[in-house]
């Protein structure tokens, strides 16, 4: 297992070294369960800033010290002024990384790129399956949430209807693809 306090620090010394100014950093957490995803940086209500780093990061030997100090840099990068979008300074601050160390830091990184294979979507257990009745978009959950439980109240994304749908279905893998392949249109 790689040493999470000792890649952080490494990296908040080489963001510093460069002159970035990164932001108030309220906490730092590893996220056991993420899948999906290598990192989160959460702006407060304070203004400081909750990191999150994904524990299979620090756990798979597959994965090098440098992926995922990339990963930590990316989500101190969020820290900066006007750095929570993939745009302008971040994107700037990104590219300074990179020349300077040699890193990869961009706003997406796939798992081959980090010597491990992507996590699958379609293993992920789908518990909730919502349809818009106004445009037909498909909304997926695998847990219970504020989305979950008050939907009657969120408009569609795409249309603006409120007018949501709820499907409660078991989660293996071959009941979700039937009930996918039954509301997709033909």
């Amino acid at each position: 297992m790689k040493n999470f306090i000792f890649l952080r620090e490494q990296c908040i010394s080489e963001i510093t070294c460069l002159g970035i100014e990164l932001g108030k950093i309220a906490s730092w957490s590893v996220n056991k369960r993420a899948k999906t995803r290598w990192g989160l940086c959460r702006l407060k209500r304070d203004g400081s800033y909750e990191i999150e780093i994904a524990e299979r990061l620090l756990v798979d030997d597959r994965i090098s010290e440098k992926a995922c100090k990339e990963t930590i840099i990316h989500e101190l990068l969020h820290t900066c002024k006007g750095c929570m979008r993939h745009t302008g300074r971040w994107k700037q601050y990104a590219g300074l990384m990179n020349r300077a160390y040699g890193y990869n830091i961009k706003r997406v990184t796939e798992g081959y790129e980090k010597g491990i294979e992507n996590y699958k979507v379609s293993e992920m257990a789908v518990k909730y399956v919502f349809t818009c009745g106004g445009c037909g978009a498909t909304i997926y959950r695998k847990r219970d949430s504020k989305f979950t439980r008050n939907y009657r109240h969120y408009g569609c994304a795409k249309c603006g209807a409120v007018a949501w749908s709820r499907k409660t279905v078991n989660s293996s893998a071959s009941e979700v693809a039937s009930y996918i392949n039954m509301i997709r249109p033909q």
